[in-house]
């Protein structure tokens, strides 16, 4: 199975893998003595940035201790570097993380997305309705899209849920990923790279941003109206996807896109969705 048939598949089935085995203590202790020199060097770092800032921050945090917290809580926001086994990260029986802090992030783009939705909509937890379909439609993933021993580690989240209005159901899904150098640069390469769904693209600015906003979908898979992609400098991706139908759903379809395309390049660059900085 290739990462697109892994894509594919998150449409229409949860994966369940067993929990980690035990791990060894002698290299449980080697990984907790790493842990705990990385977080000092986080906590340098920080108190270093604190410093040279100057007297400005130095009064704000004493104005404000949440503040001081807040920098450091950043300062140790550290990209995934998973231990392997054999062919996957330890604890997996493939590309996806079923537990674990992998799918912890998935779950918290979940949440992000749900603090997204505009005001007059919801983003309830419903069920098919279409007997084609099973189970929950709010989901989440994540995956590593790298191999083992390549550099850097990759690693992709996506999160779907329902957005309804006055009992019509769409939908809206996020795709990010950590840095990663395959990562098209060009904006409208990236967005028509998306599940490989191509498009009609445009580029839209957001503060200087660049931003590929496909507006129509011919790739025949009635998945989405209309997404935007957004690279960032280290290499992380975000897209924001919508569609005024929910496929499977069985629910009344949005009577318009809960999204303008502006709107929805001005997600894509939203600090919240990124991962890596």
């Amino acid at each position: 199975m290739n990462e697109q048939d892994l894509r594919n598949a998150f449409q229409d089935v949860v994966v369940a893998s067993s929990p980690p085995p035990p791990m060894d203590p002698g290299t449980a202790l080697d990984q907790a003595r790493r842990a705990r020199s990385r977080r000092r060097s986080s906590l340098v770092g920080a108190a270093v940035a604190v410093l040279v800032a100057g007297l400005g921050v130095g009064s704000a945090v004493a104005l404000n201790p949440q503040l001081g917290r807040q920098l450091v809580a950043g300062a140790g926001n550290v990209l995934p570097s998973s231990v392997w086994g054999p062919e996957w990260p330890a604890g997996q029986t493939d590309r996806t993380a079923a537990n674990g802090p992998q799918a912890d992030r998935a779950a918290k783009l979940l949440e992000e997305l749900k603090g997204a939705v505009p005001a007059g909509y919801d983003a309830p937890q419903l069920r098919y309705r279409d007997p084609a379909y099973t189970g929950d439609m709010q989901r989440t993933q994540g995956q590593v899209t790298s191999n083992r021993g390549e550099s850097p580690e990759v690693w992709e989240y996506m999160a779907q849920t329902p957005v309804r209005k006055n009992g019509r159901v769409g939908r809206l899904l996020a795709e990010v990923s950590t840095p990663d150098p395959s990562a098209p640069a060009d904006p409208c390469a990236l967005a028509k790279s998306f599940w490989g769904m191509g498009g009609q693209c445009r580029v839209y600015d957001v503060g200087g941003l660049q931003v590929g906003v496909v507006q129509n979908n011919p790739s025949g898979r009635d998945q989405f109206d209309r997404w935007a992609s957004y690279r960032a400098k280290d290499g992380s991706t975000v897209t924001i996807a919508q569609d005024d139908a929910y496929e499977g759903g069985g629910y009344p379809v949005l009577e318009e896109p809960v999204f303008t395309e502006q709107q929805l390049a001005e997600l894509a660059t939203d600090p919240r969705f990124r991962v890596g900085g």
